[in-house]
């Protein structure tokens, strides 16, 4: 974790990792993401809302409670990074992930429904600027942490393609909605795993790929 980018110690540090380990450490930080999301998010959430500080000002109640989201990922990428710069790097493109959330919320919340009942179209803005940045975000976070070199970038444009592929199927298909992701209130969160761990998962394997052809043919 001390060496720096481009330096011999993280070239050597890539070449001694097995694909298999890290295949199995990524599928933890997913499966683990997913889980606190689903059952120990919501307890967190109940927790902040005690705190005078957040009954006073919700901006605050609401931003502590996204980056309590994002802080499980930011923490695993710090562990996980090629280098201390890489790591850092990731961490912090995890943290933004939740501020970025965080603030588009206060401003469609302040600006545009504060006047009144919200439209459909003002909410499926929202909803669209929330998974296609989150799809670059995510992932970008991720590689930053993890990859080499600069040939991997372009595969952070599946991230946003997947994301919208399944929004569109969650907003247009019933047998997506019945079949696959279980849309109602019991199975929500699987709603939500498909539409934001897919495109990450996928974002990934494809700069992983880029890197690694990149790699192979300089050799």
């Amino acid at each position: 974790m001390t060496a720096t980018l481009g330096d011999p110690a993280t070239t050597s540090l890539t070449r001694r990792q097995p694909t298999a380990l890290c295949v199995l450490v990524g599928a933890v930080v997913v499966v683990g993401w997913v889980l606190y999301r689903h059952y120990w998010l919501q307890d967190v959430a109940d927790r902040v809302a005690r705190i005078d500080a957040a009954r006073r000002h919700l901006w605050l109640g609401a931003l502590v409670v996204t980056l309590l989201l994002c802080l499980p990922y930011a923490l695993a990428l710090l562990l996980w990074g090629r280098s201390l710069a890489r790591a850092t790097a990731g961490a912090v493109v995890a943290m933004a992930a939740g501020l970025y959330l965080w603030a588009l919320g206060q401003a469609f919340t302040h600006y545009v429904w504060d006047s009144g009942r919200p439209g459909q179209t003002s909410i499926r803005v929202y909803s669209w600027a929330a998974v296609l940045g989150l799809a670059v975000l995510v992932p970008l976070a991720w590689s930053l942490a993890r990859r080499t070199g600069a040939a991997w970038v372009s595969g952070l444009l599946v991230g946003p393609v997947v994301a919208a592929v399944i929004r569109e199927l969650q907003l247009r298909s019933t047998w997506w909605r019945e079949h696959v992701v279980f849309d109602g209130h019991a199975y929500h969160w699987v709603a939500e795993a498909a539409q934001y761990v897919a495109p990450f998962v996928l974002a990934v394997l494809a700069c992983w790929a880029l890197e690694t052809r990149t790699r192979r043919t300089a050799k």
